[in-house]
């Protein structure tokens, strides 16, 4: 009698974790397919002025975040098609946005914002002009730049190299590969 109890016991316990499992496989949330794309941290700075308007500078974060959005989905050679797109298309695919941070330091605005566009828009306006875009997907790699002078028998690695002291200078928001450089640390 001990030994059925002993396995109804055990029984319960697979029930409860089998359970869990398909709770845990039928509700994660990490193939979650995102109907917008966000375009995160769109810094825009401007003289305060007699004649400052806060909506022109957020509107051109719009254009500013758009841009971004444009160069990360499509080809360079097909973003001169878009050149034309106005300001109130580009409004008609934004699904929100907000701003971080917004101060005044030496007469001069400085916002950040973040916009989220709506994929469908984005993709209905990209069909319109006869362009396919792709997803994007950001890759970290990590870059070791090692220089070998033979003339001098020497090996510059890290912060003694030039091209670890110039290579970030070039980088844009929609690049999609972000290189990780190691310090001499």
């Amino acid at each position: 009698m001990k030994i059925f109890l002993k396995f109804y016991k055990l029984g319960n316990l697979y029930s409860y974790f089998l359970v869990l499992a398909l709770l845990n496989i039928f509700f994660s949330t990490a193939s979650a397919n995102s109907k917008i794309f966000t375009i995160d941290d769109v810094e825009i700075s401007t003289p305060f002025e007699i004649n400052f308007d806060k909506n022109q500078i957020i509107e051109e974060g719009f254009v500013q975040a758009f841009n971004q959005l444009i160069l990360s989905i499509i080809k360079s050679k097909d973003y001169i098609k878009l050149e034309k797109i106005s300001l109130s298309q580009i409004k008609g695919t934004i699904e929100t946005f907000s701003i971080k941070e917004e101060k005044f330091i030496n007469e001069i605005y400085h916002v950040r914002m973040n916009v989220s566009f709506s994929k469908k828009s984005i993709f209905d306006m990209l069909e319109s002009q006869n362009i396919f875009p792709s997803l994007p997907i950001k890759k970290n790699i990590v870059f070791i730049p090692i220089i070998i002078d033979d003339d001098k028998r020497e090996t510059q690695i890290f912060n003694e190299n030039i091209i670890h002291k110039n290579w970030n200078q070039n980088a844009k928001n929609f690049h999609l590969l972000n290189y990780i450089l190691p310090t001499a640390d």
